[in-house]
């Protein structure tokens, strides 16, 4: 953990800090002097948040609504003056064969994980410093088919080219643009899909197999990667890459 003063006086923006890593990336933040304005549409995973880090600023949100998430962020910065970090870790998973997914669930898919990324880029950037950073959650998926999870797989590989149009068109401004790319973390998604499956603990052994390391990601270990490449010091020359949280699940494909 970077040390208390790193943070402190800078305003960080997390979306989808409701959710088990966006959670953990806020109040990461959070502790290492940060002033968090956590983002998400899940009230009881906000009130979750602000009980562990009461300086967290919680709004609930649809980050699918343009001029909600125009507002949020132009209140956001009153009494801070800038948005140093934009986090975006909001998403959603919706499993199915192409031939059977509704139309509604691959929308909705695609205006969590894609669409609400372009809107908190877009109404955060003017309100951005020379020097800083935005980080977004993509995912291995983008790299490694998943049967069923096309849709999603599909949403983070947009996420990942984003990432590089986005740092290349931003870099004339000093902004940063990055992305973490975390394997199975135990949490959000993990816990959902073993809550569904007719052998949980055999999908747990998978997902467990799956990394060279033997076992899932803690969301803190991802969130350890956020705090890095939002730093000014530690990671002033990254831009435009992904960091690979995985536990070596690349090197095992």
């Amino acid at each position: 953990m970077p040390e208390q003063r790193e943070y402190a006086g800078r305003h960080v923006v997390v979306t989808g800090a409701g959710g088990g890593i966006g959670s953990a990336v806020a109040g990461a933040f959070a502790a290492a002097g940060a002033q968090v304005s956590a983002l998400d549409r899940d009230a009881e995973g906000l009130s979750g948040l602000q009980a562990a880090h009461p300086t967290v600023r919680g709004v609930r949100i649809d980050l699918t609504d343009e001029a909600a998430v125009s507002d949020a962020l132009e209140r956001s910065v009153q009494g801070c003056g800038s948005i140093d970090v934009l986090a975006t870790c909001a998403g959603v998973l919706r499993q199915g064969r192409i031939t059977e997914m509704s139309r509604e669930d691959f929308d909705t898919i695609v205006a969590v994980n894609l669409t609400a990324v372009f809107l908190a880029v877009k109404h955060a950037v003017p309100h951005m410093p020379d020097g800083g950073a935005i980080i977004h959650l993509s995912s291995v998926s983008a790299y490694a088919g998943s049967n069923g999870s096309w849709a999603y797989t599909a949403t983070k590989g947009a996420v990942s080219s984003l990432t590089f149009g986005t740092a290349q068109e931003l870099a004339s401004r000093g902004l940063r643009v990055n992305a973490v790319c975390p394997g199975w973390v135990d949490a959000g998604f993990t816990h959902q899909a073993l809550r569904t499956t007719p052998d949980p603990d055999v999908l747990h052994a998978a997902a467990r197999e799956a990394h060279a390391l033997g076992r899932m990601a803690r969301p803190d270990e991802v969130a350890e990667a956020f705090l890095f490449l939002g730093s000014p010091t530690r990671a002033s020359f990254i831009t435009g890459s992904e960091l690979f949280v995985d536990g070596g699940f690349m090197i095992k494909r």
